[in-house]
């Protein structure tokens, strides 16, 4: 915390060794690799300091719309905007472990661009006694990194540069392994032993193995590029009738963990409904557990083990998911009584109304949980429905 808010000050650390029941701080550190036999006293530096930090930069520019017509019943706005922030401040990546920091320095050099549009209209009609109005909104954005300090990378799919912020990245699966002789003729993958049923994975340099090199970018962000929702609304003699869609686009996210993975981490717990459906499950495994076996290569889910998997459980476009979604965000019916009435019993204003909130989603894409948390693991308390009915009164 300290190093984040004053990163102008360098901190240094002492040595600390065990003499019977007490810790004793003596100032040291250790030169080379092997810890104990080239130690030496003295203090480190555990973060230097990083002079002339300064704001970041944003040069913006905006070209916008603002339309109205029909007698003020119609109303749209449009802006197109483009933004090129420079000077971002963050870790310099680039530096050799021989330099002997403990933790890499930090500067003003980072740079990321991004455009995009964002509009919004609103309609308003009457027809007799109805009175009527719609009304909607999108936001599109897309970023490039442009500077990003990393360290020199053989593959050029491994920079970041080029790519936008918080892509995904992971392996490219093609598939599951149908047979040992479909193990034999792909390239080896070095995630531990593997058999039919696991995930295969695309060489995607072509060296003729499959490790973390292969790892590119297989996704969108997984934060939504593009937002948007549109609002209708009725009113008729006291009636009213509101609804509100919101919706989210253009976005991707990795499932995992326990829930997910069957039976992973060591442990027993909640699987979703659906995760055990369509899995690759050899003849054995199938007699030691009682069910019916399958070992369909189209299989929906990969082999089912028990504990690790360092093949299967690994970020991928097998575990990648759509997280685009339309959400009915509100719903809301209500009745106000006449004028007639309400003055009568000395009051302005009686509404009775019943009102819903997230009362459902559609996501074709992706349905064990509300993509809108866009969450991996699936375990976080989800959005909540409600319904709610009520009286509202103005004195």
């Amino acid at each position: 915390m300290v190093r984040n808010r004053f990163p102008y000050l360098y901190t240094i650390a002492r040595h600390s060794y065990r003499d019977g029941d007490n810790d004793v701080a003596i100032p040291g550190y250790t030169f080379g690799q092997t810890a104990g036999t080239n130690e030496y006293r003295g203090t480190r530096y555990t973060q230097v300091a990083s002079m002339d930090v300064t704001w970041e930069v944003a040069k913006k520019d905006d070209i916008g719309v603002d339309l109205v017509l029909f007698d003020n019943k119609f109303s749209f706005t449009f802006d197109y905007f483009s933004e090129h922030r420079t000077g971002i401040y963050m870790p310099r990546q680039h530096l050799s472990a021989i330099v002997g920091l403990q933790s890499p320095p930090k500067a003003n050099v980072g740079s990321v661009s991004s455009k995009g549009f964002d509009g919004n209209f609103k309609f308003e009609e009457r027809f007799g006694d109805v009175s009527f109005t719609i009304r909607g909104n999108m936001t599109y954005s897309k970023n490039k990194i442009g500077d990003y300090d990393e360290e020199y990378n053989v593959y050029s799919y491994q920079y970041q540069r080029g790519y936008r912020v918080g892509q995904v990245r992971g392996l490219i699966a093609e598939g599951l392994f149908k047979n040992y002789d479909d193990i034999r003729n792909h390239p080896k993958q070095m995630f531990g032993d593997v058999q039919p049923g696991d995930i295969k994975y695309k060489d995607v340099n072509g060296d003729g193995i499959v490790d973390g090199l292969d790892e590119c970018a297989i996704g969108a962000t997984d934060r939504p590029n593009l937002i948007y929702g549109l609002g209708v609304s009725v009113a008729w003699k006291g009636f009213d009738f509101n609804l509100h869609f919101q919706g989210a686009g253009k976005s991707t996210f990795m499932t995992l963990g326990k829930c997910v993975y069957a039976f992973s981490e060591n442990q027993w717990g909640n699987i979703f409904k659906g995760m055990l459906d369509d899995r690759w499950v050899d003849a054995s495994t199938a007699a030691i557990l009682g069910i019916q076996a399958n070992e369909d290569p189209n299989a929906t889910y990969p082999r089912l083990s028990y504990g690790g998997n360092s093949n299967n459980f690994r970020n991928s476009t097998f575990w990648l998911r759509d997280g685009r979604y339309l959400r009915l965000k509100n719903l809301d019916f209500g009745y106000t009584l006449p004028k007639q009435i309400v003055n009568k019993i000395h009051f302005q204003n009686i509404r009775f109304y019943v009102s819903g909130t997230n009362l459902f989603f559609i996501s074709k894409k992706f349905g064990m949980w509300d993509p809108e948390s866009l969450q991996p693991r699936g375990e976080d308390y989800p959005i909540t429905k409600s319904i709610t009915a009520g009286v509202q009164v103005s004195l």
